[in-house]
């Protein structure tokens, strides 16, 4: 059996992997699970319910946290550099900066 755009798309629509919750479902849920988890009253749980608890909240929690990253400010490259490299061995590095006035052909010192 040939495998193309036509075949893939059928095995697609016969796979038995679940699909996702729609998005506005998915935040009725968060918010409902907010509105109870604000709603509880931790002091009148013993122990052992708010161990259950800890237990249940860290096994969504903390894959979450080890998923998310950090997003830094990525800094812009301030210039170009080209390291050309003769054929006897020699390197010469050329740094053209990146700025309004920035093309290829100054790059390559084609001007």
């Amino acid at each position: 059996m040939r495998f193309d755009n036509e075949t893939g798309s059928k095995a697609g629509k016969i796979s038995k992997r679940g699909r996702s919750l729609p998005v506005e479902l998915r935040n009725s849920l968060n918010e409902l699970i907010n509105q109870i988890i604000n709603e509880l009253n931790y002091e009148s749980l013993n122990n052992t319910q708010k161990i259950k608890l800890l237990d249940v909240a860290l096994k969504y929690s903390l894959p979450r946290l080890s998923i998310e990253k950090s997003i830094e400010e990525i800094e812009e490259p301030r210039d170009l550099k080209i390291t050309i490299i003769g054929r006897d061995g020699e390197e010469k590095i050329q740094s053209t900066p990146l700025d309004e006035n920035f093309s290829v052909k100054k790059a390559f010192r084609f001007e």
